[in-house]
């Protein structure tokens, strides 16, 4: 029994000696570690925070070169999806507004060339006729002068019957709209010695107007279009900076082409025709200037006048009908009406 204590006491005390001698060996071995892999790879890394550490290597210049703090320079090319959009359901619309004008100009070729308004003295229908438009003429003469106007456009123009009788014609330059190639080549044939006038082949609805009129006579053709497509040609005439606007309507009267009020802008396909009201929805158009009834002595079966406008009037109105007051009802056969006029009746 003494001698196993004997033997253990001296295992035991040399467990004691030996431990510090593993510590040194783990602190050596830490060092170790820190000298060879830890202080390199510090040093190796500061390289890409620290300007002047040490030079950089080519490798780490073109690297820096793309860094995301400066965006500009990644060689990524950028695509404005929206725009590209944008610009294909243009050109779109371009493409099917060139289809939808030659689809009208077939329509009104055929219109033309059969004389299917029965016109009489003119293939653009009796509302053409020089008896039907000596109140037109005088509300266009008044507007040339009030105004002093020097640039009338006339769109559509169809065959320019009643229009040089105008007063103030001739001092006036005149240009003319039309859809019918035949039209236009009739026009131009016919006043070729008139230095004044001018013709082109246009499709109003969709073709931009290139000429900047003061005056712009749109008579008895938004009517033979569709809503869409009147909607379309009253802003594009709207665009072409003219301060005045010449155009019809009717009055809801019950009478001739204008049997009830569901008559009155219906939707149509070009060619046909319908009673317009540019009081009402799509329209919504404001208060004339000047009016006057149409037709032969200012009298015809379907209640439809005529008026000068400031543009714009598209959709400068409420929505609401316009009736000629009863105590003007007989003066606007023969005299044109003010806005004036019509306020003072309403008083």
């Amino acid at each position: 029994m003494e001698v196993l204590v004997a033997s253990i006491v001296p295992v035991s005390a040399m467990a004691r000696i030996s431990r510090p001698r593993c510590q040194a060996k783990r602190v050596c071995v830490v060092l170790v570690v820190l000298v060879t892999v830890f202080f390199p790879l510090l040093s190796f890394l500061s390289t890409f925070t620290s300007e002047g550490s040490r030079p950089l290597t080519d490798r780490h210049l073109q690297a820096k070169k793309f860094q995301r703090s400066d965006p500009v320079q990644f060689p990524v090319k950028a695509c404005d999806c929206k725009s590209e959009r944008n610009a294909r359901q243009a050109e779109a619309e371009r493409v099917i507004q060139s289809l939808e004008t030659e689809e009208r100009s077939k329509a009104f070729e055929k219109i033309f060339t059969t004389d299917f308004w029965g016109g009489g003295e003119s293939r653009s229908g009796p509302g053409s006729r020089i008896d039907y438009t000596g109140n037109v003429r005088l509300l266009v003469a008044h507007a040339l002068k009030d105004y002093r106007v020097q640039h009338v456009l006339d769109a559509p123009c169809g065959d320019v019957n009643w229009q040089p009788l105008i007063e103030g014609f001739n001092s006036t330059r005149y240009t003319g709209y039309d859809i019918v190639p035949q039209i236009i080549q009739k026009n131009t044939e016919r006043f070729k010695d008139f230095p004044n006038v001018d013709f082109a082949r246009v499709d109003f609805v969709n073709t931009p107007i290139t000429v900047n009129p003061d005056l712009i006579i749109c008579r008895d053709g938004i009517q033979h279009n569709s809503l869409k497509d009147g909607v379309r040609g009253f802003v594009n005439l709207e665009a072409s900076g003219a301060k005045y606007l010449v155009t019809n309507w009717h009055t809801e009267t019950g009478r001739g082409f204008v049997q009830d009020d569901n008559a009155i802008n219906r939707d149509i396909k070009f060619g046909d025709a319908y009673p317009i009201n540019v009081f009402t929805n799509p329209f919504n158009f404001s208060m004339p200037e000047y009016f006057i009834s149409e037709g032969v002595n200012g009298i015809n079966q379907d209640g439809k006048l005529v008026g000068i406008w400031k543009l714009p009037a598209l959709w400068k109105g409420d929505g609401k009908r316009f009736n000629v007051p009863p105590s003007l009802s007989s003066r606007v056969r023969g005299e044109i009406i003010s806005k004036s006029d019509v306020k003072t009746a309403l008083a």
